[in-house]
């Protein structure tokens, strides 16, 4: 697993407002922490941290260079967001062993063109993302998914992923990953639903009615 590399700062002091002062200088606050150490108050630039969220986000091992101390290899945890601006506010780094066991969540991308596709069906892509044990250097940063061989009626399940010996997916393994259904059985799901929705409101009327006239 390719290794990014950040660049920090420690950061003196904490609270809102040196927080605020640090991200008006251009700088993003953050915290270091695990191993049983003591928390490292840092800051960032925003240019390095948004290269390591295009990079891989948090599956992604990180040589961090602290300025004036040592060298660590660590992991982003959280990262906060401005909902309104959508700027970074805060980041979270934990330190990792590279032969530690690590659980996370690690996305799946899909490759290849489905032929069950090509004949009208269409793709329904439901879990995107698979839960995973590992030593860290051996984290992927995303899981490739070969969809070339299904068609109309055919599936992918946890199960039918392949992985190295030495990563344990926690999912379910007859969860259903991906699969090419026709229009015909979407369109009777949809009328299904429609139909319980239907039948339901009813109900609820009478219900209201009858206690409205018990009232």
């Amino acid at each position: 697993m390719e290794q990014a590399r950040l660049e920090v700062e420690l950061r003196e002091g904490s609270g809102k407002g040196l927080a605020r002062a640090t991200r008006r200088s251009g700088y993003v606050p953050g915290i270091l922490y695990g191993h049983k150490q003591a928390p490292l108050s840092i800051k960032m630039l925003k240019k390095g941290l948004r290269s390591i969220l295009h990079s891989g986000g948090e599956n992604v091992l990180i040589n961090m260079d602290i300025k004036g101390s040592v060298s660590e290899t660590v992991m982003l945890k959280e990262i906060q967001v401005d909902p309104a601006t959508r700027d970074i506010m805060h980041a979270d780094f934990m330190r990792v062993s590279l032969e530690e066991l690590i659980t996370t969540h690690v996305p799946i991308m899909l490759v290849g063109t489905a032929p069950g596709v090509k004949e009208g069906g269409v793709l329904e892509f439901l879990i995107r993302e698979l839960r995973i044990e590992c030593q860290a250097i051996r984290m992927p940063e995303h899981i490739e998914l070969d969809i070339s061989s299904l068609n109309i009626g055919d599936q992918i399940r946890v199960a039918d992923i392949k992985l190295e010996d030495e990563i344990t997916v926690h999912d379910d393994p007859v969860t259903i990953i991906a699969t090419v259904v026709s229009p015909t059985v979407l369109k009777e799901a949809a009328e299904e639903e429609e139909t319980v929705d239907e039948e339901k409101e009813p109900e609820v009327i009478e219900r209201r009615r009858e206690e409205e006239e018990e009232g």
